[in-house]
Parts: structure tokens; sequence; C-alpha cells
């Protein structure tokens, strides 16, 4: 079923790469390295008994405090977490750092990377989810068309996506996209009406008078973090989550 969530308060309707920081793994995540033509790409994961996994797709920040603090979220609701991280190890704390790093991917070998990381988690998983937070959006929802036959859903937070029709025809899974009101909303809306006029598998919501990145803390020096957006937002992801059978 389709459905649209507009949040217009207080009412719900639904219808240079050396200054840059090394990705700081957690203890309680495991990094796991996957060699390609002598490069060395990596992934941050938990290890609990459950067989259901999030592939987490961060922002052009790279793996930061934001990716782990989803990461322990997903843990705490039944779910294994794999972080990826395209920059190899690198993370930026500031706009002009992540610009320069997000403009340095592997493209050679990022893809050939997350598809071995996919098939790992294929053969280790029941259920898949993919999740991205805006860079990494267009990872994530790349990553769950091209693996639609072992995809089992798709968030996507206030990014660009495909508009292919396509492509998007191969998105048969629960689908949610994530946006502010404020962040030029009309792609996910094309999105969200693309994708449910051609299986119906989407949800959209949109925060009120929230920015790009809102969820974000490093995003323009926090200017547009917005930690009420950021939870009723998180809330609609746990709902979203719990429907995926």
């Amino acid at each position: 079923m389709k459905k649209i969530i507009l949040l217009f308060l207080p009412v719900v309707l639904s219808c240079t790469l050396s200054n840059h920081l090394q990705a700081q793994p957690r203890d309680d995540y495991d990094q796991k390295t996957v060699e390609l033509n002598s490069t060395s790409f990596y992934y941050y994961e938990t290890s609990t008994d459950s067989k259901y996994v999030v592939l987490l797709f961060h922002d052009w920040f790279g793996v930061s405090d934001l990716s782990f603090e989803i990461g322990d979220l997903l843990k705490k609701n039944g779910y294994n977490v794999i972080i990826m991280d395209l920059y190899k190890g690198k993370s930026a704390t500031t706009n002009q750092e992540a610009g320069t790093l997000m403009n340095s991917i592997d493209q050679a070998n990022v893809w050939n990377y997350i598809d071995q990381v996919v098939t790992m988690a294929y053969e280790s998983y029941d259920k898949i989810i993919f999740w991205g937070f805006s860079l990494g959006t267009v990872a994530a929802s790349n990553t769950a068309i091209k693996h639609h036959d072992v995809a089992d859903g798709l968030i996507l937070f206030y990014g660009n996506v495909t508009q292919e029709e396509s492509q998007l025809a191969k998105i048969t899974f629960p689908t949610l996209m994530v946006m502010g009101s404020e962040d030029n909303p009309a792609r996910a809306i094309d999105f969200f009406n693309s994708v449910n006029k051609l299986s119906g598998t989407a949800t959209l919501f949109i925060y009120p008078r929230a920015k790009h990145a809102f969820a974000q803390k490093l995003f323009n020096d926090g200017a547009n973090y917005d930690i009420k957006a950021k939870e009723a937002s998180l809330k609609v992801v746990s709902t979203f989550l719990s429907q995926i059978e």
C-alpha cells in the first residue's frame, strides 16, 4: 500500500586527504577488509544472533558518529548492522573535507567492493535491508536495485535517486524515503509516485522546515541539525522496519 506522510505540526497526515581523519571503528564493531586490486576497503559489522541485517551507507562525511548512532539503534531493535565505508578508512569533519573525499571515491573498485559485501551478507543473513544517508542514498538505492532479488527493504534519507522507470520497476520491496520540507523534496515526491505506480511499495515522510542533512551534526557546522526532525524520522523508520516480514 502506498503511503505519504506529511507532517505539519501538530497534525500527522498519512496518505586535502592527508588532513582527513581516520574513521574510528568501535570496539563492539568488527572491522572487516575487502582487498581489490591492491587496495583495501573496510566495513564494520556487529555480531549478534540476528538473521536480519542492515547495510548502512554513510553520508559525505564518511563513517561518523551518526553511523554508529544509527547502528546502535538498529542493534537495540534486533538487527545486525554492516556499516559500509566508501572512503577506505577516511572521514571528514567539515563540508570542505567531505567534498574532497566524495570526489576521491575509488570508482574503479567501489561497486565491486559493495557487491562482495552484499554477497557475503546474502550468505549469512535471511533478510537484507539497505539504508543510505545523502551521498549514501545513491549507493544504497543503486545497490538495492542491482540486487533486488535479495533486497527486503530500502531506507533513504534526503538524497537523490534514479528516476528511470526501468530501474524503479525493480523496487518491489518496502521502501521509505525521508526528506525535510526545505530540502527541495520534489524529486523525492517524483520517486515516491513512480515507485508506487510501478509496484506500490513506497512510503514518503516529509518533516516540516527541516533542511538537508538534518540528522548530521557535522553538516554546515551543525546549522542544519534538527533533533526533532531526526527523532521523528527514526520513529518512522522503526515502524517501517517492524512491518517488514
